[in-house]
C-alpha cells in the first residue's frame, strides 16, 4: 500500500472557537491508483490535503493522526527529513487556482524547474531542459516556456501547475479541485490530460472535488466527506452504482442525467458548523433515515459491506 492514513484530525483556532476541520479521517491509497474525495464546500477536503502533505496553517489548533508513505511513518520525521524524503518527489500538490500558484513576474519555466534545482541541485540548464519536456508533454510548447503566467490562458496555467507538481516524478499529486474555475471544454481538456498520465506515467492521484461526474472519469476509489469525517469509502464502481450511505445517495440522485428522465433531488438543509457539529452522527438532522434515540445521540461506528466499502452509518450497521 502506497498511502495510508489513520485517524487523521487537523483543527484550527478561530474568534468563535475550534474549528474541526479534518476529524478522525482515515483511507488507503495503492500504486497506480486514483482516490476522489467528494464532498459539500466546507466539508474538510482542502484541509485533509494540507495535513497529507504537512502544511497546517498558523492558526491551528490540533494536528494528530498517523501517515504512512511507502512504508514510512512520515508524521515522526522532522521537517527537514519530510520536504527531503516526502515533498521534493514523494507527494506533490497542485492547489487550487493555478494563477494563485504561480508567481506573475518570472517566466514558468524557471518556476517549473526550480524544484528541480534547490532540492536536487541539478544544474540550471539541466533543470530548464527537464522543465521545457515536461511542459510539453502537457502540451505546452517549448517556445511557450519563457512566457510568463499573465500570458496563459486558465487552463494553459492550470497544465503549468501540473507541471510544476509532475516535475520531480512523485508517486502521488495531490489535485484540489484543479478545474473548478474552468469552462466546461477546458475542464474535459485536463482530465483527459490526467487520464493520459495516469495510464502512461503510472502517478496515483488524490482528486479532491465536489463534482461526482468529475470524480467519476477519473477514480479508482472513492471517499465520500461530510463534516470533516469520511462516511463512505470504496471502489468506485460499488459507490457510484450501489452507495450505502444515505448522504452519498442523495448525492448521486441531485446530479442531473443526459439519458434518464429521473428529477433531481435536492439535499435538504445545510452543511453543520465544524465548530459546533451535530452530535452523534454529523449528518443526522439532514437524513431521510434517521433513527430516532439513536443517530442524534451515538456517533456511528465504521460498517464494512459488500466485501470492501466502508460506511459509517447506523442504518447499514443495523442491516
Amino acid at each position: 500500500m502506497l498511502l495510508r492514513v489513520e485517524n487523521l484530525f487537523l483543527y484550527y483556532e478561530s474568534e468563535r472557537g475550534i474549528v474541526r476541520a479534518v476529524d478522525g479521517v482515515g483511507f488507503e491509497l495503492g500504486t497506480k491508483e486514483t482516490l476522489s474525495i467528494v464532498g459539500e464546500s466546507g466539508s474538510g477536503k482542502s484541509s485533509l490535503a494540507l495535513g497529507l502533505i504537512r502544511l497546517p496553517p498558523k492558526n491551528t489548533a490540533k494536528y494528530a493522526g498517523e501517515i504512512f508513505f511507502d512504508g514510512l511513518d512520515v508524521m515522526k520525521l522532522s521537517d527537514e527529513e519530510f520536504r527531503k524524503k516526502v515533498r521534493l518527489n514523494g507527494i506533490a500538490m497542485v492547489f487550487q487556482g493555478a494563477m494563485n500558484t504561480l508567481n506573475p513576474v518570472i517566466p514558468i519555466v524557471k518556476q517549473v524547474a526550480e524544484p528541480l534545482i534547490q532540492g536536487f541541485n541539478i544544474p540550471k540548464n539541466e533543470a530548464h531542459q527537464k522543465a521545457v519536456e515536461t511542459l510539453s508533454y502537457l502540451g505546452i510548447k517549448p517556445e511557450m516556456a519563457s512566457r510568463y503566467p499573465h500570458e496563459f490562458s486558465g487552463g494553459m496555467r492550470q497544465r503549468v501547475a501540473i507541471a510544476m507538481a509532475l516535475v520531480t516524478n512523485p508517486k502521488i499529486v495531490i489535485l484540489d479541485e484543479p478545474t473548478s474555475a474552468l469552462d466546461i471544454i477546458t475542464q474535459a481538456n485536463i482530465m483527459n490530460l490526467l487520464k493520459k498520465l495516469k495510464n502512461e506515467i503510472g502517478t496515483s492521484y488524490i482528486f479532491i472535488t465536489h463534482d461526482l461526474a468529475l470524480a467519476s472519469e477519473l477514480a479508482d476509489k472513492v471517499a465520500i466527506m461530510y463534516a470533516g469525517r469520511i462516511v463512505e469509502n470504496g471502489p468506485a464502481e460499488k459507490i457510484f452504482n450501489s452507495p450505502k450511505h444515505p448522504y452519498t445517495q442523495l448525492l448521486i440522485e441531485s446530479v442531473p442525467t443526459l439519458r434518464a428522465e429521473r428529477v433531481p433531488k435536492f439535499i435538504p438543509g445545510a452543511p453543520p458548523d465544524l465548530i459546533n457539529p451535530p452530535s452523534g452522527c454529523r449528518f443526522h438532522p439532514r437524513c431521510p433515515y434517521m433513527i430516532k434515540g439513536k443517530c442524534e445521540r451515538e456517533e456511528p461506528r465504521i460498517t464494512t459491506v459488500d466485501g470492501d466499502v466502508r460506511v459509517s452509518c447506523w442504518l447499514r450497521e443495523e442491516m
